[in-house]
């Protein structure tokens, strides 16, 4: 199989996947994922894994799990507990009889990088975003746009989610904001947020 009809495959996955579990975009958040791995018998533990690693999933005795990096934040807590969803999907047999290894990315590029595909369509489908994107009227010429994109966004995705996806549209190229420090500017623009304020 092709990489791109691998890719494809996931795609028509992830889309299959939110009808059975009635993911409503504007709604999904960690809550949602929780209820989801208690639907598919998955147990979430939290791990001192190491930096690089936000979680990885296990299969040992047809007892699936996920083991995740508590410290990590929000947005990319949820994009990595998707993506080991996939995982679960569609790589446990060979996790469990240790075929493959999750967490060796370099070993198994492709079925890493398919479950980032899976995920980012299962949080955030790539057409609802481009028609959300189109009713916005933003075209994205510095980067204080893609704060308002991300501002305006409905899903709970990170700076690094809204690029990827503005770069497979064509919005802007690969790597063009690659330096900005998207929170900090946010903030220059729009104040700190009352939570992260000192009291």
């Amino acid at each position: 199989m092709s990489r791109r009809a691998y890719y494809e495959e996931l795609l028509q996955l992830a889309r299959e996947k939110r009808l059975e579990h009635g993911v409503n975009t504007a709604a999904f958040g960690l809550r949602e994922v929780r209820a989801i791995y208690k639907g598919e018998g998955i147990r979430l533990d939290h791990w001192p894994l190491p930096y690089k690693i936000k979680a990885l999933y296990m299969c040992d005795d047809d007892c699936p799990s996920v083991a995740l990096q508590q410290s990590i934040p929000y947005e990319p807590k949820l994009f990595a507990l998707i993506h080991e969803l996939k995982h679960h999907y569609c790589d446990r047999a060979a996790l469990g009889t240790g075929v493959i290894h999750c967490g060796d990315y370099d070993a198994n590029e492709l079925i890493e990088k398919g479950a980032e595909v899976f995920a980012a369509e299962f949080i955030y489908p790539e057409a609802e975003f481009a028609e959300d994107l189109q009713r916005l009227g933003v075209t994205i010429r510095d980067a204080s746009h893609v704060v308002e994109v991300k501002r305006s966004c409905k899903a709970k995705v990170s700076y690094t989610f809204i690029c990827k996806r503005l770069e497979r549209l064509g919005c802007i190229t690969s790597g063009q904001f690659g330096g900005v420090q998207f929170q900090k500017l946010e903030e220059q623009i729009y104040g700190v947020p009352f939570y992260r304020r000192r009291r």
